[in-house]
């Protein structure tokens, strides 16, 4: 089987793992066993990524393509050892390794958000303006569902008792700025659709069993 053939085999069946992987985790994660398989998400994190990554078409400019990894990664950073922009926050070792307090996994997952939603947007609107401001939207909305389960399972935990206002306001502000300033590095992929539900599913699940 040629690296083609695996390519289409995943553009066709990739979705489907997709949200079987992420439904088997809503079971692993949902009971008072969760303590004994939480060590498995970044390695979901992973599969996610490569998935995705071997779905997609030939972006316009790879640098740009990948460079939401990088701020993401590069911000969460920043938040970490300041409290800027998100909130006074600390990761614990659940996500895997990283530098600084800041896991690798974060940036990973911000590329895949992003590149999936802005090009989900594209089936709806052409303007990279608009595009960049659903896409801080959407990536609200999920954080909104992320925030209960991350705590739940200590994937990061909040100096104050709650997720503060700013910590959504930074996302939204971040995550729009990050879709338009490396809007040229969009590519077209079949599973960014299945991210969105796959997530949605799973942490919609998460948070009305928890």
């Amino acid at each position: 089987m040629n690296k083609e053939q695996i390519q289409q085999l995943i553009r066709t069946y990739g979705g489907w793992l997709l949200l079987i992987i992420h439904t088997v985790g809503v079971v692993l994660l949902g009971g008072d066993w969760r303590d004994t398989y939480v060590f498995l998400t970044p390695v979901n994190l992973f599969i996610l990524a490569l998935l995705y990554f071997f779905a997609s078409e030939v972006p316009k400019s790879l640098a740009l393509y990948f460079m939401p990894a990088l701020m993401g990664w590069f911000v969460e950073l920043i938040g970490t050892n300041t409290g800027l922009p998100f909130g006074e926050y600390t990761y614990s070792s659940i996500l895997g390794p990283g530098f600084f307090g800041t896991p690798l996994m974060i940036g990973v997952l911000w590329w895949v958000l992003i590149r999936s939603a802005y090009d989900l947007l594209d089936y709806f609107t052409s303007s990279k303006f608009y595009k960049s401001i659903f896409t801080g939207l959407s990536m609200v909305s999920l954080d909104f569902l992320i925030e209960p389960v991350a705590i739940k399972l200590n994937f990061w935990q909040w100096t104050e008792s709650e997720v503060p206002l700013e910590n959504y306001l930074a996302w939204f502000f971040c995550s729009a700025l990050f879709a338009r300033v490396t809007a040229n590095g969009t590519a077209k992929n079949p599973l960014s659709s299945w991210i969105w539900i796959s997530l949605f599913v799973f942490f919609g699940a998460l948070n009305l069993i928890y």
